[in-house]
């Protein structure tokens, strides 16, 4: 089979910046398998060194490419550089496995992590050759999203023939059977996505209806992927992956990913001790990432590490934890630290004052953030970073002053621990997010949200902490893109049409392209990011999230009732 890179001159691939994202080859890669019965292409729309880190896509790689029927294959977004070259070469984008057309696959798989990653999707397959449009296509690869940001589907209902909403483990399988069984019998588009809808968790815009969050019941007693690709190219998160569970029992009422991944199940440490030997065996990285939500939520963390540490492969083998909450969990795993990676550690208190924490749900009081920044003293850790957010329901002047104020308090204590800590604080506008008891609240507006920034910022002017904060504008287009109807599909084309993509990159986001979006297709922002009543019906409301509507009222009511709020 002659791959598209075949078409290269190796001064071409010299031209563009860390071609090797592009040629496929990497250990454990799947084997090429001759004639399979179904040729699928997992496609991640952002680029190689993000996707190469995300667990979705490890799990989907190994779970079809056990089947002997199924062949499994990656592509991620090309950066500028490569676009431009397949545009000129007139050349469509590829597989890495075979440099196979994605237009010659039986179905595309594509990952949504994160909303700002839609135009990508139609960058991807115009770059393919495949048509943007479901009720368009009348040959080629079906395809079918899913993840986080397809909790609600509207927003990406023109361009698939279905979306997968919740846990993709058995459902990813129970697709590619339908799929194969609708190609063996010679089945149309139209009788394939009508046998899809059959499958619980799959929603198919050319047959809406209710559809159902589909849940994983066997994560405990599944095998994660243990021998997955290792990258070409340094991945965002170089390490060994490793899920310990899944799910969240905290509650964050803005939090969508905690509602997403209900309920909590966790892996049993013992057989999480024997995975990660594997799976550092099958890697060679020097450090195990402990996977979850919030890792330090883990019941048996102690436990875990201290036994990961007594069979370490070599000296230098350690352990990252990426996720950790402000708790006793964490003070426990702090004070017997000595094999955890070092640099740095990431916490999100989220709001600067009890009351807003109380009314977030944050479980965590200032008690319990002091604590933890002072049992840091004991560690090698040399920075600190907070991320908060501002514009929350039912916050106040003083509340968003208490930002600076708590990071005034621990920049203090960190002056005093030794090694001394660097802080960091990381600020972005809430984003209402549907499927949570925030799902009604309005959005701050840019003008609001710029000026609890500069408020924060002129507090710690003379702070040594750094400060970074999420642009206004991205945070308003977020909201659009995750409250959205079906209208909001035509506003994603529309921006696409006027230049748009890699939209989650600074360098490459152009605001004035998306505000002609909502000038071209008559819509208006404010329509998304208002307050909405509780008693008016949802545009998502389709969905059933294994969550009743009836207890997401209730937390935003408890939440305003602490507030001080009755009218809602």
């Amino acid at each position: 089979m002659k791959k598209v890179t075949d078409a290269f001159t190796h001064w071409e691939l010299l031209q563009i910046e860390k071609p090797a994202r592009y040629m496929g080859g990497e250990v454990n890669q799947a084997e090429i398998k001759t004639n399979p019965e179904l040729r699928v292409c997992l496609v991640f729309p952002d680029l190689y060194e993000l996707g190469m880190s995300n667990l979705a896509l490890k799990i989907f790689y190994e779970t079809l490419n056990q089947n002997p029927r199924i062949m499994a294959e990656r592509a991620f977004s090309p950066w500028v550089d490569m676009e431009d070259l397949l545009r000129r070469r007139n050349l469509p984008l590829f597989s890495l496995e075979t440099g196979t057309p994605l237009s010659e696959f039986d179905m595309i798989l594509v990952t949504l992590p994160y909303e700002m990653t839609f135009t990508n999707i139609l960058n991807i397959l115009e770059l393919s050759r495949i048509g943007l449009l479901w009720n368009e296509r009348k040959s080629g690869p079906m395809i079918i999203a899913g993840g986080p940001s397809a909790s609600n589907p509207l927003p990406v209902s023109l361009f698939m023939d279905a979306v997968a909403i919740g846990d993709g483990e058995e459902m990813i399988v129970e697709i590619c059977e339908t799929v194969l069984a609708a190609k063996k019998s010679g089945a149309t588009r139209s009788e394939t996505r009508k046998a899809l809808t059959r499958l619980e968790g799959l929603w198919v815009p050319e047959f809406p209806g209710p559809v159902r969050r589909r849940v994983f019941k066997e994560f405990s007693a599944s095998r994660p992927p243990l021998k997955p690709v290792i990258p070409n190219v340094q991945a965002i998160h170089n390490r060994a992956a490793l899920e310990i569970f899944r799910g969240c029992i905290k509650g964050c009422r803005f939090c969508n990913a905690g509602y997403y991944y209900r309920p909590k199940r966790e892996r049993p440490v013992e057989d999480l001790v024997k995975y990660s030997l594997e799976l550092l065996n099958n890697t060679g990285e020097e450090a195990l990432g402990l996977l979850s939500l919030s890792t330090s939520d883990y019941c048996r963390l102690p436990e875990l590490v201290k036994l990961l540490d007594q069979q370490k492969l070599y000296a230098e083998q350690n352990i990252s934890i990426p996720s950790m909450r402000m708790n006793e969990n964490t003070l426990a795993l702090l004070e017997n630290s000595k094999h955890i990676r070092k640099g740095g550690l990431t916490f999100a208190p989220e709001a600067g004052t009890q009351k807003l924490r109380d009314i977030i749900n944050k479980n965590i009081c200032e008690e319990d953030i002091i604590s933890v920044v002072k049992t840091t003293g004991s560690s090698d850790y040399r920075t600190l970073k907070l991320y908060f957010m501002m514009g929350l329901p039912f916050e106040t002047d003083a509340d968003v002053e208490g930002i600076a104020e708590l990071v005034l308090k621990i920049e203090g204590i960190c002056r005093t621990l030794k090694p001394r800590k660097q802080v960091s604080i990381s600020l972005s506008g809430f984003v209402p997010k549907p499927f949570t008891p925030f799902q009604w609240s309005p959005q701050a507006s840019m003008e609001e949200l710029k000026q609890k920034r500069i408020v924060v910022r002129q507090r710690l002017q003379n702070s040594n902490s750094k400060i970074s904060w999420r642009e206004e504008y991205l945070c308003l287009l977020e909201s659009v893109l995750s409250r959205g109807d079906e209208k909001v599909s035509h506003l994603i084309l529309a921006a696409f049409k006027n230049g748009c993509k890699f939209d989650g990159w600074n360098e490459h986001f152009k605001q004035s392209a998306w505000e002609k979006a909502f000038t071209d297709c008559g819509l208006d922002p404010a329509a998304y990011t208002r307050q909405i009543s509780i008693s008016e019906k949802l545009p998502w409301d389709f969905v059933d999230f294994q969550v009743p509507r009836a207890f997401l009222e209730k937390e935003y009511r408890d939440a305003a009732r602490i507030a001080g709020v009755e009218d809602l």
